[in-house]
């Protein structure tokens, strides 16, 4: 089950915004439908979305490195010489591959994407995400935003399980056979797996190529950073042979 709240910002009729919250679900799905944007005036425009929240970042806030590494980041602050702040906005500004998120000793706001976006927390408690810029020919595509609230030391566990799952979403097909949907499951396979039992929960399958010679080439890579996760940060030790038997 399903709720969904559709919405269009004020005085803004480029952008429009779907709100779907799922029975069970930690997540609150948010999907923006943004353009064309006007450029009659000739005036360049950039839309965001901003979340606001209580929540007392003490002007810190997180991205992702490729969907990997953790990176910090303080307002107009450069950890390796004495940064002076010539533009506010841009030079807060970073690359949000996958997911930002901004945290106090309590709580965590996490919002996951669906595409590379840039992103920011120009406020204590607030993050901002550009879904949008001014171009000469529009590709009116929509992009969608997760949120995720919850304590920090259970937030790892959640943001990167979403993360992976909106990466890997499967590709829907669709055909019109004709036959009768009982006679079609009972003819072909519905479901198939190369595994005898699933992967540990931290535990991804990178790669799965056959090589000559029937020989295989695979890699997996353990997907949560050290100390992230009290539990999933941990190391896992398992067995290829028995695993693909």
């Amino acid at each position: 089950m399903c709720g969904t709240s559709h919405g269009r910002p004020p005085n803004i009729s480029v952008t429009s915004t779907e709100i779907r919250i799922y029975d069970g679900s930690r997540i609150t799905e948010i999907e923006w439908i943004v353009g064309p944007i006007p450029i009659e005036d000739n005036l360049g425009k950039e839309i965001i979305v901003r979340y606001d929240t209580d929540i007392q970042s003490d002007a810190t806030f997180y991205s992702d490195s490729n969907g990997r590494e953790v990176l910090e980041h303080k307002r107009d602050y450069r950890p390796s010489w004495n940064y002076i702040v010539y533009e506010n906005v841009s030079g807060n500004y970073y690359p949000i591959p996958s997911r930002i998120w901004i945290k106090d000793n309590q709580r965590q706001l996490t919002i996951p994407t669906d595409r590379s976006e840039d992103g920011s927390s120009m406020h204590d408690g607030s993050i901002e995400l550009m879904v949008h810029r001014r171009t000469l020919h529009d590709d009116f595509l929509l992009v969608k935003h997760f949120l995720l609230l919850e304590p920090p030391e259970s937030s790892a566990f959640y943001h990167r399980n979403i993360a992976q799952r909106i990466f890997m979403s499967p590709l829907g097909t669709y055909a019109l056979p004709n036959v009768f949907y009982d006679d079609y499951t009972n003819s072909y396979r519905q479901t198939w797996s190369a595994f005898t039992e699933p992967l540990p929960y931290n535990v991804h399958l990178l790669t799965f190529d056959q090589l000559p010679a029937k020989i295989f080439l695979i890699r997996v890579e353990h997907y949560f950073e050290l100390n992230e996760d009290e539990i999933f940060s941990k190391s896992v030790q398992f067995d290829l042979q028995i695993l693909f038997n």
